[in-house]
């Protein structure tokens, strides 16, 4: 039965786990998440499915269901409960938006992101930066897809600055909307992958999902010619099956993309060349801010290496290391409360 399941991303591992639930509950993936449901694929077809009351009142939210995940359901004609979330083996998220240190989960069991940027208003490589060290800890695979080339008449420098900014990425120059460059992003697909597009409102990624799928999957809108930005035209993250065999999940327009590393060493291992020469820096702690022996401060000063590279990383590194900071200090406090809790129990109040 399940064999059905395969062309969405179903695998050996994944059949597996089977074996340590009751029988009754069912497989499927999330192709898209409402406010209210979830929209998920089974072999049986789609079901619309809500939560059963353990997940809905006992997980965080970033333990709830999100578009990409494996789940497991009991049907109920034509609805679905959603008992259990499946492992993921890959969790692609960025520090929820405000002051607050939590984690807002995007998109899960991502194989590769193509990372979307219009060569028009759009073009920021700082974002693109940023948004690498997401992926990089993330474990997903990106690929950069400069659009919009039949808008831009330095689309060739453009193209040309990414290339040199970002070397260790494969970057390809395309037009959604005249296909210049399809061709080539298609044969970078795999078959089986899941794929996610990411990229601001504007970028183009509705118009190249429907090139790539040859039909209208996707709404799509002009760019504000006041302001230069583009409208929301999706609303959610949903899954797409393409002709191709690969997946696709389109995402709605991510402006922001705050660090929320697990590793903040991640930042580094991004910036290969800053990486590189680290090695050769007098301490090993190194912070490549004001340190005698910096072999990183002497690249920059000798032209070795671009002032903006290096400006960046400090940036990030700095955002990454205030996000772990903060998270650190929530655990703590958490156990504080956890201990004081207890101690009350105890008899002991205000003992910590």
């Amino acid at each position: 039965m399940n064999t059905l399941l395969y062309p969405f991303g179903w695998n050996k591992e994944l059949n597996q786990l089977l074996s340590n639930y009751p029988e009754e509950m069912i497989p499927g993936r999330v192709m898209t998440v409402h406010k209210t449901n979830y929209i998920v694929q089974t072999a049986a077809g789609e079901y619309t499915c809500e939560l059963a009351g353990q997940l809905q009142f006992n997980k965080q939210p970033e333990e709830l269901p999100h578009t990409g995940d494996w789940v497991l359901l009991l049907p109920y004609d034509p609805m679905g409960i959603i008992t259990e979330v499946l492992p993921r083996h890959t969790v692609l998220a960025r520090k929820s938006p405000g002051k607050t240190s939590g984690k807002q989960v995007l998109v899960t069991n991502v194989d590769v992101a193509i990372l979307v940027q219009g060569l028009d208003r759009d073009f920021n490589a700082a974002r693109l930066e940023r948004m690498l060290v997401g992926l990089k800890d993330a474990g997903i695979k990106p690929i950069i897809a400069l659009n919009k080339m039949d808008l831009s008449a330095e689309s060739t420098q453009q193209i040309h600055l990414i290339k040199e900014l970002i070397p260790d990425v494969t970057v390809h120059g395309i037009s959604a909307i005249t296909g210049e460059g399809l061709r080539e992003l298609e044969d970078a697909m795999e078959q089986g992958l899941t794929y996610v597009l990411l990229g601001t409102s504007g970028a183009g990624k509705s118009t190249l999902l429907n090139a790539l799928s040859h039909q209208m999957l996707q709404k799509t809108n002009a760019m504000s010619e006041a302001v230069g930005k583009g409208k929301h035209t999706t609303t959610s993250r949903e899954l797409f099956l393409l002709p191709n065999g690969c997946l696709m999940i389109d995402t709605p327009g991510v402006r922001e993309f705050a660090l929320a590393l697990d590793d903040t060493d991640t930042v580094a291992s991004t910036f290969s060349e800053i990486e590189r020469l680290a090695q050769y820096c007098r301490y090993h702690d190194c912070s490549h801010t004001s340190e005698t022996g910096c072999a990183v401060i002497e690249a920059v000063e000798n032209h070795e290496l671009n002032e903006s590279v290096y400006n960046s990383y400090l940036k990030l590194k700095r955002e990454a290391d205030h996000y772990a900071a903060s998270t650190l200090d929530k655990k703590r406090k958490s156990k504080d409360l956890s201990r004081l809790i207890k101690n009350m129990k105890k008899g002991k109040p205000g003992k910590v």
